[in-house]
């Protein structure tokens, strides 16, 4: 049973990893259209109060993408508490090299480079 729940941890872990990036890319990507946003304003002589409702929904979804992070983080917290249980403390198999090795033979989703605007 021990040896199966490692190989199941080993596959969850870079599906993990995978959403906490994605969480911190779609966070920079939402500052980074924010900021784009205001100087594209600036640049175009447009009144702040014209544009305040798109900043603040843009805030709206900053907010609520950093706070999906923190629902990410505590899931992850849960499944390390759950593979611990269930491994009965026997850690060792899920090393950084073993996860490692397992996050390059499984490529979960394709990510788009981000650019900075401004």
């Amino acid at each position: 049973m021990s040896e199966h729940i490692h190989d199941l941890a080993s596959e969850v872990s870079p599906l993990v990893h995978a959403a906490e990036v994605a969480v911190e890319d779609a966070v920079v990507a939402i500052a980074n259209l924010m900021a784009g946003a205001v100087a594209r304003r600036r640049k175009a002589g447009i009144m702040p109060a014209a544009a305040q409702p798109t900043v603040l929904l843009l805030h709206r979804a900053l907010t609520q993408t950093i706070q999906g992070g923190n629902t990410m983080l505590r899931a992850h917290g849960s499944l390390e508490g759950q593979y611990r249980t269930l491994a009965a403390d026997d850690l060792h198999p899920l090393s950084e090299d073993a996860v490692q090795g397992h996050a390059q033979s499984f490529r979960p989703a394709v990510v788009t480079p981000l650019t900075l605007v401004g």
